[in-house]
């Protein structure tokens, strides 16, 4: 139709953020308004909370499932083994995180010439309620440090980090998840008091509690009061998407139709890697969630091949999860050593 931009983000019929099965009758409701517009079948697509909600849906109504989330915490990573068979993973990736990804990357990146410049340590925030997944994504743009929710914050290690990469090549650039949390298990966030509509704390604002706190600490030592923290926010997941994940998008919501139109009902169109190149693939709802006792959908982790605690970076595997996604690595982004020619 001629109302639909492939090439533009967002969603034409918009969305929200309403828990149907903590409204009293709102599951039963929904059908019934569906039944009464002539909707014989139903495609939700989202992350976690759209596929926990849509899956007590589909008890009642016919549906299939396309996911959607930035924070990539949809489907199952490759089995347990030192070595990771990426073809084994379930939903390589949920559409919207590769945009989000490689714009994530290109501001990390970007922000090595202000923090080389100026001598700074900035702290940069990646969306990411539970999963770190986008700010692994970091690593693509050349992140120093990078910490993310499934390790938490051990600020003693982040400390000696900062001071000894500091001192070899005065800036950093730390990357962290706005899902992280503190070594007692807390959410570091500036609204610890607010709550949506799934009972989540209102994550964002570890950055600047982070920079502030090694400032405090650092900058005598360190012989430097740069220290700053960056919030892209929304601009993380804005905009049109690119290539693959508009092509990827378009190829799931097809699998998804047509998977109704044979039947499948509880079916999820999903990707799968196939050497470096990505397709899709129709699997069934009890193969791609994983649920808990009370029905919510368990996030996908970062998987624990992918990230080096000890060091805060992301391992060679984990860097080579996002070739299909983002292409080769860049070459680093470093400038040359400054040599003083004197007279």
């Amino acid at each position: 139709p001629d109302m639909i931009d492939e090439n533009r983000g967002g969603t034409l019929i918009k969305t929200s953020r309403t828990d149907l099965r903590k409204v009293e009758g709102g599951i039963e409701q929904a059908v019934e308004n569906l039944k009464k517009i002539g909707v014989d079948g139903l495609i939700p697509i989202g992350g976690d909370d759209t596929l926990t909600v849509g899956a007590a849906l589909s008890q009642e109504f016919t549906t299939a499932f396309v996911t959607k989330t930035i924070d990539n915490d949809v489907g199952r990573n490759a089995p347990e083994g030192e070595r990771v068979d990426y073809e084994e993973i379930i939903n390589y990736f949920c559409p919207g995180f590769p945009s989000a990804a490689a714009r994530f990357s290109s501001f990390v990146r970007d922000l090595h010439t202000t923090a080389y410049s100026h001598e700074r340590i900035m702290v940069v925030e990646a969306m990411g309620r539970d999963m770190g997944w986008l700010a692994l994504s970091g690593e693509y743009g050349d992140a120093d440090i990078t910490i993310i929710p499934e390790h938490g914050l051990n600020y003693e290690r982040l400390k000696d980090l900062v001071t000894r990469r500091f001192k070899e090549q005065r800036h950093l650039i730390i990357v962290v998840a706005e899902g992280l949390k503190d070594e007692e298990g807390n959410l570091i966030t500036s609204s610890p008091d607010y709550m949506d509509a799934f009972g989540h704390a209102k994550p964002g604002g570890c950055s600047e509690v982070i920079a502030k706190r090694l400032k405090g600490d650092l900058a005598k030592q360190l012989g430097t009061s740069n220290f700053n923290h960056v919030i892209p926010s929304y601009l993380q997941r804005c905009g049109p998407p690119i290539e693959l994940d508009r092509d990827c998008a378009i190829a799931l919501g097809r699998k998804a139709v047509e998977a109704l139109y044979r039947g499948k009902v509880n079916h999820v169109a999903c990707t799968r890697r196939c050497g470096d190149r990505i397709e899709t693939v129709l699997l069934s709802l009890d193969e791609v969630l994983e649920l808990d006792e009370e029905g919510h959908v368990i996030p996908r982790k970062v998987d624990e091949r992918f990230y080096d605690p000890e060091e805060m970076k992301a391992t060679p595997e984990g860097i080579e999860y996002f070739k299909p996604l983002l292409g080769p690595k860049p070459t680093s982004y470093r400038y040359p050593e400054l040599r003083v020619q004197t007279a």
